[in-house]
């Protein structure tokens, strides 16, 4: 029985070990396969693509099998039933998820803050003239739909008037963009730039601290296999720094256009957005406290509460990071 339909997989290229490691551990290490499920290419995987670039897998005796889902709940439920050993998942899903009780842990920060970015059709300037619009952020509710109405919310936009519609990918987004099926929506990278040189309008950018994606890891799994599940999340941690380096710029804009097809100044405009001025990707590849509980904050405004104060240790797990 196919326990998890939504994921197609794709098996990444198997990672060769340089000649002078080969010859040291050939004999005695075999590389660790390990699962992990991913959406599409984009930014949201940046450091994925540069551990396996960069040899940070390969290093660590790992292949990372990956298996690409069709949507963020998707995803979870794979990482959750243990159909995949890993994940690449969305800040919001993962905190709903493991209130109910899904064995799932995060052990890393992929996005401590936010790479969408509200743009608008040619004509709408600011996020006030959104009101009464339709937009479009991913899902209808929850994660991106919210960000999307808590910064429209900020801007003095009456949201009650907003129609949400549901548009999975930023590709798809840019599309509805130029149809006039929505006049604003939330893109990551590298759309935004893409969106903006087709004429439309850059108007708002989330900057306070806000947990896009986390590397989540099975609990039941890790505890089995609790060297690998290290190595994952050191290689991730190892491409964090890496990335994190201005010396390394450069390479790390060829390594997004070739994984995402973008053409060199699209990914090069990514780099200034993600890691110079958002400062997305944080240092050593550590959560901080204040980017997942600002998803409950904004959630809880949003929806009329008081904020619940989050322990952070029911979901995050630093201890598999390198000291």
């Amino acid at each position: 029985m196919n326990i998890f339909p939504d994921i197609v997989v794709r098996t990444v290229r198997t990672l060769l070990l340089s000649a002078t490691i080969a010859a040291a551990t050939i004999s005695s290490v075999h590389a660790e396969t390990v699962r992990v499920a991913m959406l599409a290419p984009s930014a949201l995987l940046w450091l994925h693509a540069i551990a396996e670039e960069e040899g940070f897998y390969a290093s660590r005796d790992l292949q990372v099998e990956v298996l690409r889902a069709q949507s963020s709940p998707a995803l979870l439920q794979a990482v959750s039933s243990n159909s995949v050993e890993a994940g690449i998942s969305l800040g919001d899903l993962v905190i709903r998820a493991i209130d109910k009780g899904a064995p799932i842990v995060i052990t890393g920060a992929v996005l401590e803050k936010t790479i969408l970015r509200m743009v608008a059709v040619e004509g709408i300037d600011s996020p006030a003239g959104l009101a009464g619009k339709n937009v479009t952020a991913g899902a209808v509710t929850g994660g991106t739909a919210n960000m999307m109405l808590y910064q429209l919310k900020q801007a003095g936009v009456d949201t009650s008037g907003v129609k949400m519609v549901a548009i999975p990918n930023s590709r798809d987004r840019i599309v509805a963009l130029a149809n006039g099926q929505v006049d604003g929506a939330l893109l990551i990278a590298p759309f935004d730039a893409l969106a903006t040189r087709e004429g439309m309008n850059l108007l708002a950018d989330f900057t306070e601290p806000y947990l896009q994606t986390p590397l989540i890891i099975n609990k039941n799994w890790a505890a089995e296999h609790p060297e690998a599940a290290a190595d994952l999340t050191q290689a991730m941690q190892e491409a964090a720094n890496w990335i994190n380096d201005p010396a390394n710029k450069g390479e790390a804009i060829r390594i997004l256009t070739e994984f995402t097809k973008a053409e060199p100044e699209i990914a090069a405009a990514s780099y200034e957005f993600i890691v110079e001025q958002q400062k997305a990707i944080g240092a050593n590849f550590e959560m901080p406290e204040a980017s997942l509980q600002n998803i409950e904050n904004i959630n809880a405004e949003l929806e009329g509460r008081t904020p619940q104060q989050l322990r952070i240790s029911d979901y995050y797990d630093s201890s598999y990071l390198a000291d």
